[in-house]
Protein backbone atom coordinates (compact mmCIF):
# COMPACT_ATOMS: atom_id res chain seq x y z
CA UNK A 1 0.00 0.00 0.00
CA UNK A 2 1.75 3.66 -1.34
CA UNK A 3 0.28 5.36 1.42
CA UNK A 4 0.93 2.77 4.30
CA UNK A 5 4.54 2.78 2.92
CA UNK A 6 5.17 6.96 2.56
CA UNK A 7 2.91 7.17 6.39
CA UNK A 8 5.53 4.79 7.51
CA UNK A 9 8.48 6.44 6.19
CA UNK A 10 7.29 9.31 7.51
CA UNK A 11 7.89 8.38 11.26
CA UNK A 12 11.20 5.89 10.67
CA UNK A 13 14.47 5.99 10.00
CA UNK A 14 15.28 3.34 7.08
CA UNK A 15 18.35 2.75 4.67
CA UNK A 16 16.33 1.22 1.47
CA UNK A 17 12.89 0.58 0.09
CA UNK A 18 11.85 -1.76 -1.59
CA UNK A 19 8.64 -1.49 -3.23
CA UNK A 20 6.26 -3.17 -5.67
CA UNK A 21 4.54 -1.34 -8.82
CA UNK A 22 0.58 -1.76 -8.88
CA UNK A 23 -0.49 -1.60 -5.47
CA UNK A 24 -3.46 0.87 -5.46
CA UNK A 25 -4.39 3.70 -4.51
CA UNK A 26 -0.80 4.58 -4.85
CA UNK A 27 1.58 3.34 -7.46
CA UNK A 28 5.51 2.33 -6.58
CA UNK A 29 6.35 4.78 -9.35
CA UNK A 30 4.02 7.60 -7.58
CA UNK A 31 5.60 6.24 -4.03
CA UNK A 32 9.02 7.02 -6.02
CA UNK A 33 8.10 10.18 -7.16
CA UNK A 34 7.56 11.14 -3.73
CA UNK A 35 10.50 10.10 -1.79
CA UNK A 36 12.20 11.78 -4.78
CA UNK A 37 10.54 15.10 -4.32
CA UNK A 38 11.17 15.32 -0.71
CA UNK A 39 14.70 16.95 0.27
CA UNK A 40 14.85 14.84 3.24
CA UNK A 41 14.30 11.17 1.38
CA UNK A 42 15.91 12.41 -2.16
CA UNK A 43 19.27 10.48 -1.70
CA UNK A 44 17.26 7.43 -0.11
CA UNK A 45 18.05 4.59 -2.80
CA UNK A 46 14.55 2.63 -4.14
CA UNK A 47 14.32 -0.42 -5.76
CA UNK A 48 11.11 -1.37 -7.71
CA UNK A 49 10.25 -5.37 -7.94
CA UNK A 50 7.17 -5.92 -10.09
CA UNK A 51 5.78 -8.33 -12.98
CA UNK A 52 6.01 -5.30 -15.21
CA UNK A 53 8.33 -6.39 -17.93
CA UNK A 54 8.25 -3.85 -20.90
CA UNK A 55 10.97 -1.32 -21.63
CA UNK A 56 8.43 1.63 -21.17
CA UNK A 57 7.34 0.49 -17.40
CA UNK A 58 11.16 -0.04 -16.70
CA UNK A 59 12.05 3.51 -18.30
CA UNK A 60 9.16 4.81 -16.65
CA UNK A 61 10.46 3.58 -12.78
CA UNK A 62 14.04 4.92 -13.56
CA UNK A 63 12.43 8.20 -14.97
CA UNK A 64 10.28 8.55 -11.56
CA UNK A 65 13.89 7.95 -9.77
CA UNK A 66 14.33 3.99 -8.68
CA UNK A 67 17.86 3.16 -8.35
CA UNK A 68 17.07 -0.67 -9.37
CA UNK A 69 13.92 -2.09 -11.46
CA UNK A 70 14.02 -5.45 -10.67
CA UNK A 71 11.19 -8.06 -12.78
CA UNK A 72 9.79 -11.05 -10.84
CA UNK A 73 9.86 -13.38 -14.11
CA UNK A 74 13.79 -13.16 -13.96
CA UNK A 75 14.23 -12.34 -10.10
CA UNK A 76 16.88 -14.00 -8.15
CA UNK A 77 17.61 -13.36 -4.23
CA UNK A 78 21.00 -13.00 -4.96
CA UNK A 79 20.54 -10.30 -7.57
CA UNK A 80 17.86 -8.46 -4.96
CA UNK A 81 20.82 -8.85 -2.23
CA UNK A 82 23.86 -8.17 -4.18
CA UNK A 83 21.75 -4.92 -5.88
CA UNK A 84 20.81 -3.79 -1.92
CA UNK A 85 24.35 -4.05 -0.86
CA UNK A 86 25.08 -1.86 -4.19
CA UNK A 87 23.13 0.65 -2.58
CA UNK A 88 23.45 0.26 1.05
Amino acid sequence: DGPEGWMLRQGQTVDLVVSGVWMPPMTGFDLTCRIRGDKRFANLPVILVTAQEAPEDRERGLAAGADAYLVKSAFDQDALLSTVARLI
